[in-house]
């Protein structure tokens, strides 16, 4: 066998070598193709197997899945229906104590699971509503589980064979973890309710959701466990659960910050948090309008001015009501379609710079143009986004040293009252509930060096400043509002315009509702109706504990003397810081005066108002202290520099019924002595040969013959000033009211009978309470605090010293409201406060009308007790015929100039200037108030008292006070935070 022959690669070129390797190689592959064919099948094979495998595990893992996403799906749907039953057991919940409108005012304890029982005291006072739900029903529940169960018995699409087939109250049905959590008795089971149709051959149940009222331990609190069930998962045997519940607590409190029957006015330099309750109906009077709102940036430069008029007249709309501001909040939204289209253009120069002053921007970046971001854009000269104030208001605060931007060229503060309002409002910023600072010099305002409450240990800073509370600046984190709530009205929207026209432009200022909640509501009625008798059950707790010594022994007490000796007492102390006591003797010569009117003090009521009502001779009080003290009965002191510890009682006639009763004892100015002297009423007697006027006390034997006829009365009289013997021949005599008869004596001075007391510079660590009087007789019965007059619930000083504070057993009472002075007119503060004035109230504010000027702080709510009507109370003359205007009475809430109607305040720009400072008058006996006004000459030894500015108003509902008892309000629930959960109880 011959061999290969190979030819030789050494002269060959390096192709030619892959050639002939790449020709072996096929070769070589020919010659072992048999034996290589098994591997690419067993490959082959291999990849099958694998395939298959990984198909098998895909198709079990997917059916998996597949059941997976069925099983969470059935999960979700019990548990989705759980979450409905828990949302409408919270509002059927809600409906049903709302239908419980009760007098006494703890709901607590016992006593609120008496109210859920129906075992309620047969001594307490309540109503039980008719229900919403249908016209009339019978019998009507005791309680409110007892109301529930009724509510429920109306429902429809009940699943049977799951729990019980009707409302059930009784106990609990299943074996609690802790059964100390709950009472044992009062439980409601209602039936499971489909939350969607059966289906139609009903071998599945459709989904649906149990609910069970369980009453908490406590009393006040019910736990509503809502119980989701789904069929679908494996029938009607086996459903799938899911349980959700939550804890919602029985309270009785208002929504409202102001509730008033009469006209509500709010004015410059207030700060409103909550809801507002207008009453007022009869808007076809002059001036009728239910609420005027006041802006607080209007008056501090009239170019601002010029860009907040051009706003309002984009609020208002060129197509009529709903063409411009459609929601009625006066913000306009820049997203809305209708809003953002009349927002004015930017491009206006208002300063006359030669450049367009984009005035109209969002400058907060809220979504919202206002006249916040009206003001920002016009004061934020560097345009950084803040706005700093005056010196003094950066001092201590992160912004110390930055140029200050809302002041005058000069760099005079332009108002620094209004910059302290918005740079602390809201003072939780971060709503841990933790908010203030540590008041070293009491007075009402954050200085610097003085802590903040709410500190932050970790980062060493004041967690509510960082978030913009009293830094020093006004920018986008101090959320303005005028109001940051709902505005309602009893009247409705048509009724307003019709009688007042387009009454949207004494509306001023941006107002944020609530989440969900609007910003105004008409015809809304649901805010209580509050009259002078609704709060008797807490004015009597209050008059009881004004238990103290007599007011004679405790003037005597501080004095140092004996009370025998106070009828006599003449005042010869010098030391201005010691108790003294300025005498006001009697009026024994019925010359409508008293005694000693050439030496006492008196002065014009309302106290520093242009247009005053009357004047009052007053004994003073100064230096005082008083505990638990009752003012008698036609006291009409000034205390100065007192203190009132735990309950003052003013005492009054409740049956001030009489038509003349603030015209008896009315005084005017003698021209000769420049003193009061009785305003007496004068007969006009007459025949064909003219007219005569005489005294109406003349003895009758100098009056005129029988013959004479009464032609006009010069003031209103009664029939006793007409002698018996010229009754028949007196004109209208049967028109004459009746002489006021007191214990079976005719009276002529009901200033004897009532009480009109000025507290100033005072200090109340407690409450102040009145008797009730019958009617509103706004000059008769009146409370003024003036000066720096404070109200707390502890000694500014000496908080932990019970000589210096209210009886532990009268705190609960004074917490309820620091003043209860139903059909009272009172005044908290006058026009130009000083800046040391910082009254701070708390609870339930209760008075007939109520005007607040100054510095004041309102933790709680207004709660307004006179309803003027037209030929009640004031508004009739003396023969009962209906006469002036029920939109006269008013309760107004910070600065109102004359302008607006306020006849005792003044206009700051007319104020002369003296010594380089504006000035509001004279002061002529030192308590740094001005007695004339600065139109007159200075008086020999008064000084100058200057213009304090305009003050400032904090208004802050608080829901969680408790009010007084005796107003009658409908129970209602709130969720108790934090007590969300799933799960079984």
């Amino acid at each position: 066998m011959g061999s290969a022959r190979v030819p030789s690669t050494r002269a060959r070129s390096g192709g030619d070598v892959a050639r002939l390797r790449s020709a072996a190689g096929r070769a070589a592959g020919r010659a072992g193709a048999p034996e290589r064919r098994g591997v690419t099948t067993i490959l082959s094979m291999m990849f099958l197997v694998l395939f298959g495998s990984l198909a098998t595990a895909m198709a079990i893992s997917s059916r998996g899945n597949i059941r997976t996403a069925a099983t969470h799906l059935h999960v979700v749907r019990a548990l989705g229906a759980a979450e409905t039953g828990l949302k409408i057991g919270e509002r059927r919940l809600a409906e049903a104590a709302s239908r419980f409108v009760m007098a006494r005012s703890d709901i607590s304890g016992d006593f609120a699971h008496s109210i859920w029982t129906g075992n309620i005291d047969a001594g307490e006072s309540y109503t039980v509503l008719a229900p919403r739900y249908r016209e009339a029903e019978s019998p009507e529940p005791g309680g409110i589980v007892i109301a529930l169960a009724n509510e429920h018995s109306e429902d429809l699409n009940i699943v049977e064979g799951v729990g019980v087939n009707a409302p059930t109250i009784g106990g609990p049905f299943a074996v609690l973890r802790d059964a100390r959590e709950f009472r044992t008795s009062g439980w409601l089971h209602t039936p499971a309710i489909g939350v969607e149709a059966a289906s139609e051959d009903q071998e599945v149940r459709p989904t649906a959701y149990v609910i069970t009222y369980a009453p908490l331990a406590n009393g006040t609190d019910i736990r509503i466990i809502s119980t989701g069930y789904d069929f679908g998962h494996s029938g009607n045997s086996r459903p799938i659960t899911r349980t959700v519940m939550q804890d919602f607590r029985l309270v009785k409190r208002v929504e409202n910050a102001i509730v008033a029957p009469s006209r509500i006015l709010i004015g410059k330099n207030v700060s409103v948090t909550g809801d507002l309750g207008a009453k007022y109906t009869d808007v076809a009077r002059t001036d009728g309008d239910p609420l005027i709102i006041k802006s607080d940036f209007r008056g501090i430069d009239s170019n601002l001015d010029r860009k907040l008029e051009d706003f309002y007249t984009a609020l208002r709309g060129a197509g009529g009501p709903g063409s411009g501001d459609v929601d009625g909040d006066n913000r306009l939204r820049v997203r809305h379609p209708t809003e953002s289209a009349v927002i004015p253009s930017g491009t206006t120069d208002y300063d006359g710079d030669g450049q367009a002053d984009e005035a109209f921007a969002d400058a907060t970046s809220d979504g919202y143009v206002d006249e916040f971001d009206i003001f920002m854009t016009h004061f934020d000269r560097d345009k950084d986004g803040k706005v700093v104030l005056s010196e003094p208001l950066t001092a201590g605060t992160p912004h110390a040293g930055m140029t200050p931007e809302f002041v005058k060229s000069d760099g005079t503060p332009l108002d620094d009252d209004l910059a302290l309002l918005v740079d602390s409002a809201n003072p939780d910023r971060n709503r841990n509930g933790i908010h203030g600072f540590i008041d070293l010099n009491n007075n009402g305002k954050w200085d610097a060096g003085e802590a903040m409450a709410d500190y932050d240990d970790v980062n060493s800073t004041f967690a509510d400043q960082v978030l913009g509370y009293r830094d020093g600046v006004i920018d986008a984190r101090d959320l303005y509002a005028k109001v940051r709530g709902t505005i309602s009205f009893d009247v409705s929207d048509a009724a307003w315009r019709v009688a007042q026209g387009d009454y949207t432009t004494k509306l001023q200022g941006p107002v944020r509702p609530g989440e969900g909640e609007s910003a105004r509501e008409f015809n809304a009625g649901d805010s209580p109706t509050i009259d002078a008798d609704s709060f008797q059950g807490s004015e009597n707790a209050l008059r009881a504990a004004a238990d103290g010594g007599t007011f004679a022994a405790q003037v005597a007490a501080n004095l140092g003397i004996s009370e025998s000796q106070l009828s006599t007492y003449v005042e010869s102390g010098t030391d201005p810081s010691r108790p003294r006591y300025f005498r006001l003797d009697a009026d024994a010569d019925l010359d409508g005066r008293p005694d000693n009117w050439a030496t006492a003090y008196f002065e014009k009521v309302p106290y520093n108002s242009p247009k005053f009502s009357d004047y009052y001779y007053r004994p003073v009080y100064e230096n005082m202290t008083f505990r638990d003290v009752r003012i008698p009965l036609g006291n009409n002191g000034l205390f100065r520099n007192c203190t009132f510890i735990g309950v003052t009682h003013v005492a009054t006639t409740t049956t001030n019924t009489h038509p003349l009763w603030t015209e008896y004892g009315k005084l005017k100015l003698d021209a000769a002595t420049q003193r009061p002297i009785a305003d007496a009423p004068r007969i006009v007697f007459g025949d064909e040969a003219g007219e005569t006027s005489y005294p109406a006390m003349l003895p009758s034997t100098a009056r005129p013959p029988e013959q004479m006829v009464l032609m006009s009365l010069a003031r209103p009289m009664d029939k006793a000033d007409i002698p018996a013997n010229q009754a028949a021949a007196t004109n209208g005599f049967d028109l004459l009211p009746d002489p006021l008869l007191i214990d079976g004596r005719r009276v002529t001075d009901t200033k004897l009978y009532s009480n009109n007391v000025r507290f100033h510079d005072s200090l109340f660590v407690g409450s102040i309470v009145s008797d009730k009087p019958s009617n509103f007789t706004q000059t008769r019965n009146k409370l003024q605090f003036t000066g720096a007059t404070r109200f707390t619930q502890k000694h500014p000083d000496e908080p932990e010293n019970p000589s210096k504070n209210p009886d532990a057993g009268d705190l609960a009472e004074i917490a309820k409201s620091q003043m209860m002075l139903p059909n009272y007119s009172v005044d908290v503060g006058t026009f130009n406060s000083p800046a040391e004035q910082d009254v701070r109230l708390s609870g339930a504010i209760v008075a007939g009308v109520l005007d607040v000027r100054g510095n004041a702080s309102i933790d709680g709510a207004l709660l307004l007790t006179f309803r003027p009507v037209h030929g009640e109370g004031p508004l009739r003359d003396v023969a009962g015929n209906p006469v002036g205007n029920p939109a006269l009475f008013n309760s107004s809430i910070g600065y109102f100039g004359p302008e607006d109607g306020d006849e005792e305040s003044l206009d700051p720009t007319t104020l002369p200037i003296v010594n380089g400072v504006r000035i509001v008058g004279w002061d002529t006996n030192g308590d740094g108030l001005y007695d004339v006004p600065a139109t007159q000459s200075q008086p020999p030894g008064s000084t100058a008292v200057q213009f304090h500015g305009f003050g400032g108003i904090h208004l802050r509902f608080n829901p969680n006070m408790q009010l007084p008892d005796g107003i009658m309000v409908s129970l209602r629930t709130v969720a108790v935070a934090g007590t969300y959960r799933e799960g079984k109880p």
